[in-house]
């Protein structure tokens, strides 16, 4: 399903994991484009998630951090984004989940370390749990349905309203605001997810009119930008999408 360096990179992580937890690693998930079949070399980047029983001691933390940092063993990808729980983090399920540690490093980002949920906003998290229920990949352990507690549509509904309001500030004429949007809008009608690309593909089909969701799916192998208006007309007609979902869920 994937290429080859990434492949070896997915079982460097889950043998350091292992050696490093043993019979505390409870479980190793691959998120993201590359468990949902539309990884893409050069704009994807690389989900993983560990599940361990019990905390993360300070020894273990750092030898982590260190074992997965960029600089000692790159990423093939654009960038890892790796979590790790306590499995009690994880079920039952929270509406802002905590996590252990909270680790980007890559060759396009400084490499960042967090370990404190407050720092980070927790829809990020409550999203990547609730897709990567549906659809991630078990790299160690229990295939996700069968570890991961269903997170309720409501707050999934809700932290899509918040992601959406981060990328109107983060990044409002980025191909990625509106992939992410038409991810969301998908979900808020049809209460199926899938990748980014495949959500613009069900918008592009149903609203031919929202030209800019081709120009975000041609722009986003050379990190380009959209028209930002056309871009908040998207995201307004994705958030009245997923008001009519919470008014229908609740």
């Amino acid at each position: 399903m994937l290429p080859e360096r990434e492949t070896n990179y997915l079982r460097h992580i889950t043998e350091l994991l292992r050696e490093l937890f043993a019979e505390r690693l409870v479980a190793v998930y691959l998120f993201g484009s590359g468990a949902y079949g539309d990884y893409d070399p050069g704009p994807s980047d690389i989900d993983v998630q560990a599940v361990i029983d019990g905390a993360l001691e300070p020894a273990e933390l750092t030898r982590l951090v260190e074992g997965l940092d960029h600089a000692v063993f790159p990423c093939p990808a654009r960038h890892l984004e790796f979590v790790c729980y306590d499995v009690q983090d994880v079920s039952p399920s929270a509406r802002h989940p905590r996590y252990q540690l909270n680790l980007n490093t890559g060759s396009d980002i400084d490499r960042h370390v967090s370990t404190d949920p407050a720092t980070e906003p927790s829809h990020w998290f409550l999203l990547d749990l609730a897709i990567g229920r549906a659809l991630g990949r078990a790299l160690h352990g229990p295939p996700p349905a069968d570890l991961l507690a269903e997170v309720p549509r409501t707050w999934q509904l809700c932290a899509i309203l918040d992601s959406l309001s981060w990328h109107d500030t983060s990044e409002p004429a980025t191909p990625n605001r509106v992939l992410n949007a038409c991810r969301s809008w998908r979900y808020a009608e049809t209460e199926t997810w899938g990748s980014k690309r495949q959500g613009a593909r069900w918008v592009a089909s149903r609203h031919p009119d929202l030209t800019v969701v081709a120009a975000a799916l041609s722009g986003r192998r050379g990190y380009g930008v959209v028209d930002p208006a056309a871009a908040d007309d998207l995201v307004t007609r994705t958030r009245a999408a997923v008001d009519a979902a919470i008014e229908t869920t609740s």
